[in-house]
């Protein structure tokens, strides 16, 4: 495959640099308006069309070189594997050696258990797009896998939502990303309710 031409970040911003303030453009930057606490009741919404897609195409147009890096990559089913292993080796090492460490139980179960369950996600969002190997069947079962540790069965959840997500990007109603009505008068612009929320958003 013949190397594609590489051009700077000055170099593309300079060739777009008309655009930025005219929305009809992918490089369009957006007069972006914030929910701000105490001060608005609910989130805020704007018209912009979803900018993933155009900005996907024009991407590709000013670096067509990214599609060298398109594919899986089964290195994730190794870091699964040694994820798990070690969140598992940790619950026998508290559960069962270290049963009076208190206190250091719960040191690394914040950072090192918190780190781990952190990377299940990222592997989650990687099966997901079948990034970790050849085949859909493949990739769910290292999701399957990653959940071990996590007790509450998430990946296949996590798999549905997300791609309904990409697939309806943006509108209400169907992206589940966005806040339906019930969930917005439930949790308003509250700093508190938003933090619990999150806790619990996963599950």
């Amino acid at each position: 495959m013949a190397p594609h031409e590489v051009r700077t970040a000055d170099e593309v911003l300079a060739a777009h640099k008309d655009e930025r303030y005219d929305m009809r453009f992918p490089s369009y930057l957006g007069f972006w308006q914030r929910s701000v606490p105490g001060l608005d009741e609910a989130p805020r919404f704007d018209m912009y069309d979803e900018p993933h897609l155009k900005r996907r195409k024009q991407i590709l147009a000013d670096h067509p070189e990214i599609e060298d890096l398109y594919g899986y990559d089964t290195n994730t089913i190794w870091i699964t594997l040694t994820t798990v292993c070690a969140q598992m080796g940790l619950a026998y090492l508290f559960g069962h050696v270290l049963t009076d460490w208190h206190w250091t139980m719960v040191l690394v179960a914040y950072t090192i258990g918190g780190s781990f369950s952190t990377q299940i996600g990222i592997i989650f969002h990687e099966f997901t797009h079948n990034l970790c190997a050849s085949t859909s069947l493949q990739n769910r079962w290292v999701g399957n896998i990653g959940n071990i540790p996590l007790l509450v069965p998430l990946a296949q959840s996590f798999r549905r939502y997300h791609l309904e997500h990409h697939t309806y990007q943006g509108v209400y109603g169907y992206d589940p990303d966005l806040p339906l009505e019930w969930e917005i008068r439930l949790i308003g612009n509250d700093s508190i309710k938003k933090f619990f929320w999150l806790i619990i958003y996963g599950v």
